[in-house]
């Protein structure tokens, strides 16, 4: 059996996949390419955005034009969240909701040995989704190894769930109560992966922040060791493991940590000097009207703290535009704290209504050609700001993970997140392995390096 997979959103559902891809080549499947002819496709749904919800539409027919008899099998948040309209679409056989994705090879098989046999005319569209009060449990999937990451980057997924609810946010209805990942499985997994010579762990969750937070959850703590909890406590027992690799944080929640958290944090030699940090915006009544749990000033205080321990390190962001109630003011509060912060990379967004939050009930005030504007603006200040960050690192020595090789460049990334281009014609360079350079001058999306 061929099958196909197609993945969109967050690093939790990359790792989500990676587990299934495991799960069904340990069956005997092949696993193809996500264009190509296959007997059933998986597609790992996000639903952040309407635009998202759209791209897994648009996919499934797709595939189905390419493959008439193929079994599409749609799990993730959208499938989650609006299994009725997945259930409407007469291209899509098995609808699976999250908390249930180990269960999915299984009902892929037997649904394929149904039609295999004849049978076809038993199979309907199948859903299985578990309503909000029963997404509960950590469902683990053992050690994922990842198939395309060539043994340079591997995700761990450490927890599960939100309990934030932002205004704007969909995401907590779609996966549930906060439910954490036991820390000796986590280590275990980092341990073998390391074993296996990846270089870069990055620990993700649907808010990572959260970690062990949940109540009744029992951190397995050993004799010597201190009262650490929550990622805290991961991040140093990951820091006594032996071997030759770093730790990556995917992101870190503003609205959980505050500046004493993240001061604790960022000590342990493994963690890239590297976070990401969600502001949304830079407006405090914008902040309100998301129901972010701080201000500006306090976002800030925690920039403000990492920089004072290291000027240099690098700091990523989210931020959401045109929310209803931005006005001009609101927008120039985030361009300056986008000065403040001196982020190296902005992922900007167009505020959408998603139905179902606060948010999608909230009076629109700021047109569709505003949002444009202000997002294109906000756009370019981020490339300055980005590049003025940048230039503060030439003539700094930094550690990079070669990735991949572009033309005659090997690239990768520096332990504070700016991608390099390493001159490398004759590929002396080895793709997952660590390398010594200097930055020179800004190249594209990054800068240019030579090797010291």
């Amino acid at each position: 059996m061929k099958i196909a997979f197609h993945t969109l959103g967050c690093k939790v559902n990359q790792y989500e996949t990676e587990a299934m891809k495991e799960e069904f080549m340990s069956r005997g499947a092949e696993i193809v390419g996500e264009d190509k002819a296959a007997d059933a496709y998986v597609i790992n749904t996000c639903t952040v955005t309407s635009v998202a919800d759209s791209k897994s539409r648009k996919y499934i027919r797709r595939m189905k034009k390419l493959s008439p008899d193929s079994m599409m099998v749609v799990t993730g948040c959208y499938a989650q969240t609006a299994s009725e309209e997945l259930e409407a679409m007469p291209d899509v056989d098995i609808v699976i909701g999250n908390n249930l994705k180990s269960t999915i090879c299984d009902e892929v098989m037997k649904a394929m040995e149904l039609r295999k046999a004849g049978k076809e005319t038993d199979i309907e569209t199948e859903i299985r989704v578990l309503p909000f009060s029963e997404l509960v449990g950590y469902e683990e999937t053992g050690i994922v190894i990842s198939s395309e990451s060539q043994m340079q980057r591997a995700y761990i997924k450490i927890e599960e769930g939100c309990n934030r609810f932002c205004s704007y946010c969909k995401i907590p209805y779609a996966r549930g109560a906060v439910r954490s990942r036991g820390i000796e499985e986590i280590i275990i997994e980092a341990k073998a992966l390391v074993d296996r010579g990846y270089k870069e762990i990055v620990l993700t969750g649907i808010n990572t922040a959260l970690y062990g937070s949940e109540k009744g959850f029992a951190f397995e703590r050993r004799d010597d060791e201190e009262g650490l909890s929550g990622i805290e406590a991961v991040l140093k027992r990951l820091d006594e493991l032996e071997g030759d690799f770093r730790v990556r944080l995917s992101s870190l929640e503003p609205n959980v940590v505050d500046k004493e958290h993240v001061e604790r944090i960022i000590k342990y030699k493994r963690l890239c000097r590297h976070l990401h940090l969600s502001v949304q915006s830079g407006s405090n009544n914008v902040l309100k009207g998301m129901k972010r749990r701080y201000t500006r000033d306090e976002y800030l205080a925690i920039v403000e703290a990492i920089r004072s321990m290291d000027p240099l390190y690098g700091i990523t962001t989210d931020i959401i535009v045109g929310f209803p109630g931005e006005t001009k003011e609101d927008f120039a509060d985030t361009l300056d704290v986008v000065n403040k912060a001196s982020f190296g990379r902005v992922h900007a967004f167009k505020f959408s209504p998603r139905q179902g939050t606060e948010a999608a009930k909230y009076k629109e005030t700021v047109t569709p050609a505003d949002k444009t504007t202000r997002v294109n603006e906000l756009i370019n200040r981020a490339e300055c700001v980005a590049q003025e960050f940048q230039k503060r690192n030439f003539d700094v020595v930094h550690r990079v993970l070669v990735e991949t090789f572009e033309e005659d460049y090997a690239t990768g990334y520096t332990s504070n997140y700016i991608k390099v281009y390493i001159k490398d014609k004759e590929r002396k360079l080895n793709s997952g392995e660590f390398t010594e350079v200097r930055l020179i001058a800004n190249y594209k999306e990054g800068c240019l390096a030579e090797v010291v």
